[in-house]
Formats: structure tokens, sequence, C-alpha cells
């Protein structure tokens, strides 16, 4: 940048005020960062992650309750596991019961299921009962 001779202003004087604008702009920068990771760190404290979510609100239910569709379905799949299946009291045996006595499952109950177990520790009997 070249002057005129008969400048006000000097040389050094010039660079001197780039020199002080320079510093304000980065003191500038510097402060926008500082302030960014103090002021809205703590604005993200409320917004819950998977985390938080995870470990504050994540609670397994003692038992599971099945649907009367999830039923149907495992009684669509009686003759794979070979074990009879009981509905509320209704003993489910074959592909024939299935189709017979499906519609005494309701669809939108929901149902607790219960195992019981032989005496070589294979599960002998499914049994869901209406809740």
């Amino acid at each position: 940048m070249s002057l005129p001779k008969n400048s006000i202003m000097s040389h050094s004087v010039v660079r001197a005020l780039e020199l002080a604008f320079s510093v304000f702009v980065m003191m500038a920068a510097l402060a926008n960062v500082v302030w960014s990771m103090t002021a809205w760190a703590t604005s993200y404290d409320y917004i819950p992650t998977g985390t938080t979510v995870f470990i504050e609100d994540t609670k397994i239910p003692e038992e599971i309750n099945w649907t009367g569709d999830q039923v149907v379905a495992k009684l669509y799949r009686l003759n794979e596991e070979n074990v009879p299946i009981v509905v509320d009291g209704r003993l489910f045996q074959s592909d024939l019961d299935v189709k017979t006595y499906q519609s005494t499952v309701s669809l939108q109950g929901k149902y607790k299921k219960t195992i019981e177990w032989d005496s070589s520790g294979q599960y002998s009997k499914i049994i869901f009962t209406s809740k």
C-alpha cells in the first residue's frame, strides 16, 4: 500500500492501526469461541439423548404381555414346535384346532404367557391367559 508523500498519517501509524484492528478481530473471535463453549453447553443439558433416555427411562417389565395377534401367530407355528398351546382354557394341539377355534382368541386382548415343563426339562405346554 503506497501513500502519497503529503499524507497526514505515516506508514507506521497505518501499520499500527491495521495491527490494532487485527488484534481486535482476533480477540472477538476468541471471545466468541469461549462464550460458545461455556454458555451453549448448559443449554444442551436439557436435550435428551440416546444415552440419557437409556439410563434414565428404560425399565424392563417384570412380565411381558402378548397381544392377541401374537398369540394367533404362535398358534400357526404349533406344528413347528410340537408343543400344545392352551389359550384361556382351550387346548390347541393341531392345525385343525387352530383353524376351528382361532376366532375364540381376542385379537385386541392382552395375554400372559406361562410355560409348563416336563421332568426332562423340556417345555410340555404353553399357556396363555387373558389379563
